[in-house]
Parts: C-alpha cells; sequence; structure tokens
C-alpha cells in the first residue's frame, strides 16, 4: 500500500470481497462482470492485480486487473475494463486516481497499463476520462470493432423479416431454455472448431457455473425444430444493454432461418437500451469480418468501438 496526497491503494485481498461488490453496484461504469464471484471463476488462469483506491479513507475507484510480464492489463477474463468510479467522480478526482495508479505501478516495477473501457453509451453517465488523458500519457490504442443496435430501431432489413417469418411457418419456435449441455456440445464447440478452429472462452462448466452464481443476469435463449435445439445464443444482461456473447447454429439447419428469426425476436422484444452485438474480428487479422458484420447490420446494427488504452509506466507522475 502506498499514500499519495490522502490517496490510498490496495491490493484486493479476499477479505475486501463485500466492499468491493458492493461498490461495483454503485459505479457508472459498472457491470456484473466486475463481481468477484464472476472474475474469479477463472482465477487460476491468471494472476490477479485487482486495485482499490481510497481518497481520504473514503473507497473511490476501483481497477479490476491481471498482471503478466510486469504488464497490468485491465483483466483478462473480462470483455470491459477499465478504472470503475461512481458517477458523482469529477475529472480532478479522477485525474488523481490516475496519477495515483502510475505512481503505484511505478513502484511495483510494472512496464505497462493496459485499459479496456466501457463504451460511453452503455455507462450510467458520460465515461470518456481515460480518452482524453490518454493523448498527453499514453503509448498505443487499439480500437476493436463491433456492432450495437438501439432500442425501437426501426430499419432492420426486409430479408431478415421475410426469412423470420418463413422460419416460422416452417415451425421453428424461440424459447428461452438452461440446457447449455446441448447449445456447448452440439451447436457451439463444433460452430466454433468449424469456422475459427477455437474453443470457447468458457467451458461447459464454468458457464454453467457463471449461471447458477448470477441466474437473472445469464440467459440462453434458442431456435427449436421439432424439439431440436438448432441455433441458439448466450445473453449477458447488464444495466443499460444487452449483450449477446455466444451465438451458434447447426450448419445443416441455417438455411431454414432460425439465427435470423431468434435475433428478430430478442429485438423486438428488447428491454434495455441497447443490444451488443459483440465484436466482428477477423480470424488472423486485426481487420472487420465483413461477412459477419454485414449480417448484423440487417438488423440494424451499426458500428461502436471497444478501445484497450495503453500508458507506459516508467516515471512518476
Amino acid at each position: 500500500m502506498i499514500k499519495e496526497n490522502l490517496i490510498e491503494i490496495v491490493r484486493y485481498n479476499d477479505w475486501l470481497k463485500n466492499q468491493w461488490n458492493t461498490f461495483v453496484d454503485e459505479t457508472k461504469n459498472g457491470c456484473f462482470l466486475f463481481h468477484r464471484d464472476f472474475m474469479e471463476y477463472h482465477k487460476d488462469k491468471f494472476q490477479d492485480f485487482s486495485l482499490l483506491i481510497y481518497c481520504n479513507s473514503e473507497l473511490t475507484a476501483i481497477l479490476p486487473a491481471s498482471i503478466a510480464n510486469n504488464e497490468v492489463t485491465s483483466h483478462k477474463g473480462l470483455t470491459y475494463g477499465g478504472i470503475l468510479v461512481k458517477k458523482n467522480c469529477k475529472f480532478g478526482l479522477f485525474k488523481s486516481v490516475f496519477f495515483a495508479i502510475n505512481n503505484y505501478l511505478v513502484s511495483q516495477k510494472v512496464t505497462h497499463l493496459h485499459l479496456k473501457t466501457l463504451p460511453t453509451i452503455y455507462c450510467e453517465v458520460a465515461n470518456d476520462e481515460l480518452a482524453y488523458l490518454h493523448q498527453f500519457y499514453g503509448d498505443a490504442l487499439e480500437l476493436n470493432i463491433g456492432s450495437v443496435v438501439y432500442k425501437n430501431s426501426n430499419f432492420i432489413s426486409k430479408s431478415i423479416i421475410r426469412n423470420a417469418k418463413n422460419a416460422l411457418k416452417k415451425g421453428i419456435e424461440i424459447k428461452k431454455t438452461n440446457d447449455f449441455d446441448t447449445f456447448w456440445n452440439d451447436l457451439l464447440i463444433p460452430r466454433l472448431n468449424e469456422r475459427y478452429s477455437k474453443k470457447p472462452i468458457h467451458t461447459l462448466t464454468e458457464i454453467k457455473q457463471l449461471k447458477a452464481l448470477f441466474p437473472d443476469k445469464i440467459e440462453l435463449v434458442a431456435a427449436f425444430l421439432n424439439n431440436e435445439m438448432i441455433a441458439g445464443t448466450v445473453l449477458f444482461k447488464h444495466k443499460k444493454f444487452l449483450k449477446s456473447q455466444y451465438i451458434a447454429s447447426k450448419s445443416s439447419f441455417n438455411k431454414l432461418g432460425g439465427l435470423d428469426l431468434l435475433h428478430f425476436e430478442i429485438l423486438r422484444n428488447l428491454k434495455h437500451d441497447f443490444f451488443d452485438f459483440g465484436t466482428s474480428l477477423n480470424n488472423t487479422l486485426a481487420l472487420e469480418n465483413e461477412n459477419l458484420l454485414a449480417w448484423k447490420e440487417q438488423f440494424a446494427a451499426r458500428t461502436i468501438v471497444f478501445p484497450t488504452y495503453t500508458f507506459k509506466i516508467t516515471t512518476v507522475l
């Protein structure tokens, strides 16, 4: 722990779990992914380096993070990260917190800090402090392309609407289900292997564990034909947005329009402000996957970027 101008920084410990989780729920840029129960399902895969920042003995900010090779990163097991603060945190205080984190990392011989931030539109209030500070103190900037659908968007393509209607005529039904076993083993794993030679980030055991821990935040919605699951998506529910975490279908049923009907129904019943369709990156290059992006755009999805800000940690600020 170090002190600087009444700011104290503490490495996370299990005895701080309740304080950490309570603070997450009060932040402008937090989501359930930052709860310790979610972060720690894969604690054996990453070395945790999460920090709690106190100003005048009051918890003011937290940094969900992991460390490897003297580089600290917004926790490797999470989609988003950054410095989490409350809605009433003003820029001057945020800047002081940022400087204190930098100086703490200098003392820990950390060489780089990589921060993945939650886009402002997903936050309770504006969240661009790091974007501003990066131009003065930052190094590299990485922007991943994503797709977002605004609630009540009314320009879904005619082809998607037609495919959805045809799928209904063929008897395809859209239902919520807890059959993660079938989705993982029969749809997701084969599909990812076939198209990208990859495995899901979460194992079947892990996603079932997370579903048990966060039953109201994780949902599997699937398309069925004659009670056979032919397509599905795992949804993560956040405060302002709904995120599609995994999408998969059985290749032999692709022409029936099950995926189109599935997402048409999700968007038609959307209660959140936004639907996050996820990133659309090429498997081998840091470029957009044009076909995947074009498919999402037929549902009225439009481009959003997910930034990762890199800061060199060399001198005290």
